[in-house]
């Protein structure tokens, strides 16, 4: 008996949502004087019963097969006619042919079922231990009309199926194209207001600038003060613009295409050459273990940026009360690629935790940001279908593990 998981099963259940079969092969059966009558899928090496009439206790029921090497219909399927028998011993092509000899039969009739793109789908029949009158117009007439309603009938619920398949995908994509163009909308707001504050103060300076250079004493300290200000304002611009041009770079990945194999420690050591003010100033120790040759499906520009944001944040939120210790593991667990970064920082509360991959949050001010980094790394493993997960204690340390 046929299952859910078997490869014809959704072949099966469409045959039995189809709601005039029953009629059919009553129709059959009344029309030949034949008593079992039946709609059987038929492939290379298989032949299932899918609707089945038993009016002479065949015993062959629904979701039941037989070896298809045993039936005509293996033929039929090659040669794409329909197989036609009044009464089999007078018959001189299938008088010692092995099927009536294996299954008792003196009648049998057989026609394809072909769907309209061309696929061979099946058969209708009818077989009886007893010779039948078959071979006339009006039974040949009913068989090539039921097989053509067969056909019509199968390719529309194919169509009808692809059809809700592809609605939920356009809805699926509608809905995620909502979420990006809110989130854009979002971010578009955060940056203008970003980027409009640094070109104010920026503005105003080099104004203050000017009326000190047309002085003829020229005051060196406020000169200094005010080139460090626009500095620190033109960094901030920087950053903002680097922001905004990873988000659209993000939006845009189309790493679930691509598969690479990546350096752990070539990437790992490029991020810490970023990062190396920080490590300097902070006497970080960034220790690296697991395997060092990775395959991802997931670009290298990527998972560096990935692998940044994270470094970063464990040298940024770091404890004042101790030394950063961050611990890079990658390994395969479960036919995944695991990576946790396990800082010894500031932590965070646990009812903030679910909240860090939001745009713009921040949960320590002191610390210079624009709240982007670790939404951006989870769209970089969102894109891929991956997961991410936080495991935090406050003032002892934050744990983020990527599986992909």
């Amino acid at each position: 008996m046929i299952n859910s998981q078997d490869d014809l099963f959704k072949d099966f259940e469409t045959v039995r949502q189809i709601s005039i079969i029953p009629t059919m092969l009553e129709v059959i059966c009344q029309l030949t004087g034949m008593g079992f009558a039946a709609v059987a899928r038929v492939t290379n090496d298989r032949w299932l019963a899918c609707k089945v009439r038993d009016e002479v206790a065949f015993g062959l029921k629904e979701g039941e097969e037989l070896k298809v090497e045993t039936t005509l219909c293996n033929e039929i399927r090659d040669i794409r006619q329909p197989i036609i028998i009044d009464n089999v011993a007078e018959d001189p092509v299938f008088c010692n042919h092995h099927t009536p000899k294996i299954y008792g039969l003196q009648s049998y009739i057989s026609f394809p079922i072909i769907l309209k793109d061309g696929t061979f789908f099946g058969t209708l029949c009818a077989i009886d231990a007893k010779p039948a009158d078959l071979n006339n117009t009006k039974v040949v007439g009913t068989f090539s009309l039921f097989t053509e309603l067969l056909s019509f009938h199968l390719q529309s619920v194919d169509l009808l199926e692809r059809s809700h398949t592809s609605n939920i995908s356009l809805q699926n994509k509608n809905r995620i194209l909502t979420n990006v163009n809110n989130e854009l909308d979002d971010f578009v707001h955060s940056a203008s207001h970003d980027l409009k504050s640094p070109i104010t103060n920026i503005a105003s300076l080099v104004d203050i600038l000017g009326e000190i250079v047309e002085e003829e004493i020229i005051d060196k300290p406020m000169t200094q003060q005010i080139i460090g200000l626009i500095k620190s304002d033109l960094k901030r611009f920087t950053g903002t613009i680097k922001d905004l041009t990873t988000f659209v770079e993000v939006n845009n990945s189309n790493d679930t295409e691509r598969c690479e194999e990546i350096n752990i420690s070539e990437v790992v050591e490029s991020v810490k050459q970023d990062l190396n003010n920080w490590i300097i100033e902070s006497n970080a120790n960034i220790k690296v273990q697991g395997e060092d040759h990775i395959w991802l499906n997931l670009s290298k520009k990527n998972f560096k940026s990935i692998l940044y944001n994270l470094l970063s944040n464990a040298l940024k939120y770091r404890s004042p009360e101790r030394v950063p210790e961050v611990l890079v593991k990658i390994n395969h667990g479960n036919g995944k690629v695991i990576l946790t970064v396990t800082d010894n920082g500031l932590g965070i509360p646990f009812d903030k935790q679910d909240k860090i991959f939001t745009m713009f949050k921040r949960f320590h001010n002191h610390v210079e940001g624009s709240g982007v980094g670790l939404y951006i790394v989870k769209r970089m493993v969102d894109n891929i279908n991956g997961q991410i997960l936080v495991n935090s204690t406050l003032n002892q340390g934050t744990t983020i593990t990527i599986l992909f």
